[in-house]
């Protein structure tokens, strides 16, 4: 593994966010980040549908004891927010249908109250 994907493994905090998506069972996952990370977008995707696919092939078999479905999230990438980058965008996460937000950045911490 190159230094470069350590570096964005370990900033973007994958292994964590993998095991968060995964052992919830979430379907539809929007990835937030503000435009100063765009660039980074694809690489961080590519990186949670790749440890994603791992963990399901690891461990799927938990869901299926949890009663989940054992199905491969889709990844959605939000760019643009509707109010600031350091807010969570409910608005555009529930166009998506998404039932969990991935927020990257700053954050204000404001309360979001549809999706976790």
């Amino acid at each position: 593994m190159s230094e470069n994907t350590e570096n964005l493994l370990r900033h973007y905090d994958i292994e964590s966010s993998v095991e968060y998506i995964c052992s919830r069972g979430f379907q539809r996952v929007t990835l937030q980040f503000p435009d100063e990370l765009l660039g980074e977008a694809v690489a961080v995707a590519a990186a949670l549908e790749s440890g994603i696919r791992a963990w399901h092939n690891k461990r799927g078999n938990e869901l299926v004891e949890a009663g989940l479905t054992p199905r491969l999230p889709k990844l959605f990438v939000l760019a643009d927010t509707t109010f600031s980058s350091c807010c969570v965008d409910e608005v555009a996460a529930a166009h998506a249908d998404a039932d969990c937000v991935l927020h990257y950045g700053h954050a204000c911490l404001s309360p979001v109250s549809r999706i976790p």
